[in-house]
């Protein structure tokens, strides 16, 4: 099957290098690049779909920061996260 679809040119070259560094530099390997990019993307979106409750599915993600940081340093490192 055939999807086709356009990127930035930025995101495309960024893309298209992580693709063959994972994959090598021969052909399929941008292939192989968008079917597990699109997994991914499946799989986390039936994971947040399926849950009752999405925040249970992050909980716990900073617990080894626990009495480490101050709460604002702790909002700083999830920040980080979602970059």
């Amino acid at each position: 099957m055939v999807i086709k679809v356009e990127f930035e040119k930025d995101l495309e070259q960024k893309f298209r290098e992580a693709a063959m560094r994972r994959y090598g530099y021969s052909k399929g390997s941008i292939t192989k690049a968008t079917e597990d990019a699109v997994r991914a993307w499946v799989k986390g979106r039936d994971m947040v779909e399926k849950s009752k409750d999405p925040f249970k599915l992050i909980e716990g993600v900073l617990s080894h920061l626990r009495g480490k940081y101050t709460s604002v340093q702790l909002q700083h490192e999830t920040s980080k996260l979602w970059k």
